[in-house]
């Protein structure tokens, strides 16, 4: 059985946008987690660490550590940021331990690689499991809604989101796996996971990478999908239609001397 969260009680992979442009992965649930022994992760590369994050697909180096023996993690295909990030997802090849610490040898994999979202200060990626494996399926108990754009254009580049608001039944963190294409015209269809914080979830993009690329006030027919830590669909996707920030006035023009 799955119950409503309280708000503030997920942990999210993906932070809010930041001045900072740092190469680096995510991972999803973030370290310092409680996760189902049959959980299954996203590992997202940014900005410099898209390709070698994506060369890790079918590769052998990663495993948990922590439990009674190792647990080789399998490394899938997953999706392509139009905005410089890259997710793939990864499998334990079998169910975790109860009630146990497990780390993630995410160092051989990745020499060198800075942790993101790293909660432990350490930049270490570990979890502990709870007392069983989940096999319910999340649900969504408010259809989800545009609730705020943002849009802000500096000399360093452009912050352009959408925050929808939603409110999810399951037992631990959540994510959605959005799906955007302009309503006319022609343009390609992306496709990222976006993890649900707390009541809302953001698409866009800040000057350094982000989960979506929008056109300016362009309308936009969206999928939304829920899947919980264990992997699991919330059934069929929500079908909405929103449209991109824009400015709300005209920018201002740039100096003589900067032009």
């Amino acid at each position: 059985m799955k119950w409503l969260l309280p708000l503030g009680a997920c942990l999210t992979l993906w932070a809010a946008p930041s001045l900072a442009c740092e190469n680096g992965i995510r991972l999803f649930p973030a370290p310092g987690a409680t996760v189902p022994t049959n959980v299954q992760f996203v590992l997202e590369g940014v900005l410099g660490e898209q390709e070698r994050v994506a060369k890790l697909v079918g590769g052998t180096e990663l495993a948990l550590l922590g439990g009674p023996e190792p647990i080789g993690v399998a490394v899938e295909k997953g999706w392509s940021s139009t905005m410089n990030r890259v997710a793939v997802r990864l499998k334990p090849k079998h169910a975790l331990a109860p009630n146990t610490e497990y780390t993630l040898t995410i160092g051989r994999a990745l020499p060198a690689v800075k942790l993101l979202n790293d909660s432990w200060g350490d930049n270490t990626a570990r979890w502990k499991t709870g007392p069983s494996a989940d096999t319910a399926a999340p649900k969504f108990t408010t259809r989800p809604a545009t609730s705020e754009g943002f849009y802000q254009r500096t000399r360093d580049g452009l912050t352009r989101t959408l925050k929808l608001r939603t409110v999810v039944a399951d037992l631990g963190v959540t994510y959605v796996l959005v799906s955007m294409q302009r309503a006319r015209g022609i343009a390609a269809k992306q496709q990222y996971p976006v993890p649900v914080d707390a009541d809302a979830f953001v698409l866009g993009h800040d000057i350094c990478s982000g989960s979506f690329g929008f056109d300016d006030g362009r309308a936009y027919k969206v999928s939304v999908e829920l899947f919980d830590a264990a992997g699991i669909s919330g059934g069929k996707p929500v079908a909405l239609e929103l449209s991109a920030p824009k400015p709300t006035e005209p920018l201002p023009e740039e100096s003589p001397d900067k032009k």
